[in-house]
């Protein structure tokens, strides 16, 4: 069992009556679902608001798949990738390479947000990432073009295979990838100035 730091809070008597509902005034189980509770909020709902997070029905999700072709979702994936994910990725580790870009994918995408089911495998040499989600093609091209626009931001080549359940995404000569930009403004003025260039 993990070694526990004491802290003392005070809480709203009506949240108090909650938590020794849902344990049956057991401290243990009390101390398990305050932790939880407290490593959701940390590590998802914090970033809620700024990041406009949300969870949707997988039967909603499946259906808005399906309204996308696989060109308009690989689009999207491509620019999510290249813009929302990095600045995610920065607030949320504070350090841009591949282990934080795949536990964003592990813990926003399967553990809190369940879109899919994430499964990893591997060495340092070559990494498989499949993402098990049964929404149909268009959301593999999704999620295969964002992992691919952060790869080839740190300089890494990568293998996609995409099916109308999962994508399986081969990260080839993982421990080659570039530096990590561990600057957040920098990776903000790169996309500004990409952004003015583009500019007629």
């Amino acid at each position: 069992m993990a070694r526990l730091t004491r802290r003392t809070f005070a809480i709203e008597p009506e949240i108090g009556e909650i938590i020794d509902a849902l344990t049956h005034d057991h401290t243990l189980e009390a101390n398990l679902l305050v932790n939880k509770a407290l490593r959701r909020y940390l590590e998802w709902g914090r970033f809620v608001d700024g990041f406009k997070l949300v969870t949707i029905d997988p039967r909603l999700y499946k259906l808005f798949w399906s309204h996308l072709t696989v060109d308009e979702a690989r689009d999207m994936g491509l620019q999510n990738g290249n813009n929302n994910v990095v600045e995610f990725v920065l607030s949320y580790y504070h350090k841009f390479d591949l282990d934080s870009v795949l536990k964003i994918f592990k813990v926003i995408g399967a553990e809190y947000s369940n879109v899919y089911a994430y499964a990893e495998s591997g060495d340092s040499d070559n990494r498989t990432i499949i993402l098990r989600h049964g929404m149909g093609r268009s959301a593999s091209a999704y999620y295969g073009a964002s992992l691919k626009a952060l790869c080839d931001r740190l300089g890494m080549e990568l293998e996609l295979e995409e099916s109308e359940d999962q994508l399986v995404c081969k990260i080839l000569g993982a421990e080659k990838e570039k530096s990590v930009v561990q600057n957040r403004q920098r990776i903000i003025a790169e996309q500004s100035t990409k952004s003015t260039i583009r500019r007629p």
